[in-house]
């Protein structure tokens, strides 16, 4: 872990600030449209192609790995479920970035390293970057201070340096700005005319009085109509865009559950409640925790009180120093809790520091001795003191590589962030104090810039551990699993121990090559890789994903292209099937000219409704049948009866009374025009991006390529 992951956590900081590095390269170079920047590109395997166009699997990981870092140095943790999210992400992302670029390409768009230059440097800047040079006195965005740092660090042949800011700020910059410019095009072409917008005031002001005969599709069994796979095959053909798949197979599966049980909840309850007394009578409560092995990490300093976020911790917060609480359950773990001591700090903290390093925080490796780093530290210390720029002092001696291009500033972190020595020295101090702290990465010059949000702080000592299944659960589990497996490796035999044992067997359709679970089954990208990498009829070993054993039989697959008429039926069957009763529906008003008559042929009572608008979704008597409102609000059928109507409940025939209009004196025609514009203007991007991707070919090679 690199020294900045340590220290903070805001990447966006280490990407925008080292963005100066590569200006020079950025110039001298034809960094965008068309193929893009090939400064660091290599020879690798593809995961993919968009419209030809390969995606390699070296750029494919780097950005993956970069994400997954910036998601790990925020805190959190990236398990299997969030790696793959992160990938899909990046996929996504990339073939995103293959779209615009090459429609613009095709349009002529271009974003130049000038334009590039002028917008990082203009009160338009991204905003991330901008609030690195911003003062927070005045809450202005100093260009010349971006400009002067921009200057002395652009001498800077740091090769890893400038990739990071090529594929995490140059190409996200000038590929927003080249969408943008894109969409331009069509935002700048919408147009919502006056008269349109009185138009539907009209239509919205309308209300109208009917009177109705209504024949539910209820009333005709299902056995009196026949829905074939030809008549479902030319629905499909009909709304091709609606029945599209992608390639997918189904399993059915049967669990065998290894979760802890009673008993080894109960056996770790007996163990914890015969640690309470060595926990409570231990000199250090942080050793003792340790070597005990719990869950919860000892965190050696405060946490503020807004940040402790568990169950019981009110009757925590009002322990005694040494006192203990628990044993209880915290989720899947037992823990008891002492308190060391409390008292009050801030909540965060905004500061800015000087490295002299004295390792490799890749290697652990020493790079300085220490007495030699000790005395360079001080030698800085007593410069600024006697009036150095602590700037011209970062950009000339700091190590930490993520924080000097912004002048050593670490911006504002939480408590428990930092190494101890680190934290402990901008937290228990004051605003304003600067000193020489050593930790495990060297000798830090420190000024706290400020302090915020001061509030009661507790050490706390939780000694925790995981409720997990015995050697014994795990292992009958496992054997029942390995059982049903030895005896079910056909289909056939697969059904025949399942109704022999009464089982339950489970089924799941529908399964993605790049899916990362089954829904019932859990995580586990191996057991999707598995699916797919074994004939349909396959049954498989016990595999284990969480706290479960499953054995699987793939039944079946579907290639990419239309749905078949088996897989439509359950959507397209009801459809249809209420089309052909809507055409015997119809049949029973027979020839009439007055609601009356339709009525009587029908063997129906008339029936009234008031007050229907265009706005309505829903009137008692037909419920939100809109054919029945437009019907309604249609002027021809005060003259004349309507002709049946198919809805989506039922056949009516509707007979209009009046149609009235309500007064909208408070309508402001030209805000309405406006707001309808810029509706359309905020959709646009996203129809456009979804028209270039139904446009486009795209080819996921990732499955092959092992991911």
């Amino acid at each position: 872990m690199s020294i900045i992951q340590t220290i903070r956590d805001k990447a966006a900081v280490f990407v925008f600030g080292i963005i100066g590095l590569s200006l020079i390269a950025f110039v001298v170079q034809d960094a965008f449209v068309g193929g893009g920047s090939h400064l660091f590109s290599g020879s690798s395997t593809t995961v993919g192609k968009v419209n030809g166009t390969k995606i390699e699997r070296e750029n494919f990981d780097e950005r993956t790995r970069a994400m997954e870092a910036q998601y790990q140095s925020q805190g959190y943790r990236v398990d299997e479920s969030m790696r793959q999210e992160i990938q899909n992400q990046i996929w996504n992302g990339l073939i995103s970035k293959e779209l615009v670029t090459a429609e613009a390409q095709k349009l002529g768009i271009d974003f130049t390293s000038k334009e590039f230059t002028e917008l990082l440097f203009s009160d338009d800047a991204p905003q991330e970057f901008k609030q690195q040079f911003t003062d927070p006195q005045t809450g202005i965005y100093n260009i010349e201070a971006a400009r002067n740092a921009f200057k002395t660090l652009q001498k800077s042949k740091d090769a890893v340096q400038l990739r990071q800011v090529h594929d995490q700020l140059i190409d996200p910059i000038v590929l927003s700005q080249i969408q943008k410019k894109l969409m331009s095009i069509y935002t700048n072409g919408t147009y919502i005319p006056k008269w349109l917008i009185e138009k539907q005031n009209a239509v919205t002001g309308q209300v109208a009085d009917i009177s109705f005969v209504g024949l539910s599709y209820s009333t005709v069994a299902d056995s009196a109509v026949k829905v074939t796979d030809a008549d479902i095959s030319d629905y499909i053909q009909k709304h091709k865009n609606n029945f599209k798949q992608e390639r997918s197979r189904s399993i059915a599966y049967v669990l065998f559950n290894a979760a802890p049980n009673k008993e080894d909840s109960l056996n770790l309850w007996n163990k914890m409640e015969e640690l309470k007394k060595p926990f409570a009578e231990a000199a250090d409560p942080g050793v003792f925790v340790t070597r005990q092995g719990t869950k919860s990490a000892f965190f050696d300093g405060y946490m503020n009180k807004s940040r402790i976020q568990i169950p019981v911790k009110d009757s925590l917060f009002g322990l005694a120093p040494g006192a203990l609480y628990g044993p209880y359950y915290d989720g899947n773990s037992i823990v008891i809790a002492r308190m060391i001591g409390s008292k009050v700090l801030p909540d965060s903290v905004k500061a800015r520091h000087i490295l002299i390093a004295t390792i490799d925080p890749q290697t652990g490796q020493p790079t300085l001795a220490d007495s030699v780093a000790k005395k360079r530290i001080d030698s800085i210390q007593q410069a600024i003191a006697g009036g150095a720029s602590f700037e011209v002092m970062v950009t000339q001696y700091s190590d930490d590589q993520g924080s000097k291009p912004v002048f050593g500033s670490l911006g504002y972190f939480p408590n428990g962030q930092m190494v101890k020595a680190f934290n402990d020295f901008c937290f228990e101090g004051k605003t304003g104090d600067k000193g020489v702290v050593k930790t495990e990465y060297g000798y830090h010059y420190i000024e706290v810039q400020d302090q915020k949000n001061f509030e009661q702080a507790y050490k706390i000592a939780y000694l925790s551990k995981p409720i997990e299944a015995s050697v014994e659960t795990d292992r009958a589990a496992s054997a029942a699993a390995t059982q049903f497996a030895s005896q079910s490796r056909t289909a056939k035999a697969f059904d025949e121990t399942v109704q022999k044992e009464k089982l339950n067997k489970r089924l799941a359709e529908s399964v993605k090559e790049m899916d990362y679970q089954v829904i019932g089954v859990g995580t586990s990208r191996a057991f999707i890789k598995w699916i797919y990498s074994n004939k349909p009829g396959t049954v498989s070993d016990p595999v284990s994903v969480g706290d479960q054993y499953v054995v699987a039989l793939i039944t079946g697959e579907k290639e990419a292209g239309l749905q078949s008429a088996a897989s439509a039926r359950v959507i397209v069957e009801p459809l249809l099937r209420d089309k052909k009763k809507a055409a015997l529906l119809v049949a029973k008003f027979g020839t009439y000219t007055t609601i009356d008559e339709a009525a009587k042929n029908a063997g129906q009572q008339v029936q009234e409704a008031d007050s229907i608008r265009f706005a309505d979704n829903f009137k008692p008597g037909f419920g939100n049948e809109l054919i029945v409102i437009g019907a309604a609000l249609n002027k021809n059928y005060q003259a004349k009866v309507s002709p049946p109507l198919a809805g989506n409940a039922g056949a009516y025939v509707v007979q209009v009374k009046n149609i009235g209009a309500l007064p909208n004196d408070a309508a402001n025609v030209e805000e309405q025009r406006k707001a309808a514009s810029m509706q359309m203007k905020q959709t646009m991007g996203y129809s456009v991006m979804q028209a270039l991707r139904d446009a486009a070919t795209i080819k996921d090679d990732r499955l092959k390529a092992g991911y």
